[in-house]
């Protein structure tokens, strides 16, 4: 798939105001002792195919899970759910970034550190 078929865009995740409604785990069946941590960052993902991927990240790197939806709308709703009022704007990745992955955490780092976060 090329970049120019498909669409790209990341939202900032801020704290939590209560506990977390899903918890991602590494593996399936679900394992209390393999959850992933909750992310700083979500980026989504919808190619010409049906289906968009979300896809979970600190400002670290680290993974913190993915999910496959039917539609951007679904997969926007499925964030929405999730985070509530701690998600952020969605913003379109440029379509020149080839790693969009990479870009998302470089983007949650650089918010973390603008805004005197970890």
């Amino acid at each position: 798939m090329t970049k120019s078929n498909r669409t790209r865009c990341l939202a900032l995740v801020g704290p939590l105001a209560g506990e977390r409604r899903i918890t991602q785990t590494t593996g399936f069946p679900i394992d209390s002792s393999q959850v992933l941590p909750a992310p700083d960052v979500v980026l989504m993902i919808a190619g010409p195919e049906p289906g968009a991927m979300l896809f979970r990240y600190t400002a670290t790197g680290e993974v913190g899970g993915d999910t496959w939806h039917p539609t951007m709308e679904s997969a926007g709703e499925q964030a929405t759910y999730e985070y509530e009022d701690a998600l952020g704007e969605w913003v379109h990745v440029p379509p020149d970034v080839e790693d969009a992955h990479g870009y998302a955490i470089l983007y949650a780092a650089a918010q973390m550190n603008s805004r005197g976060g970890s």
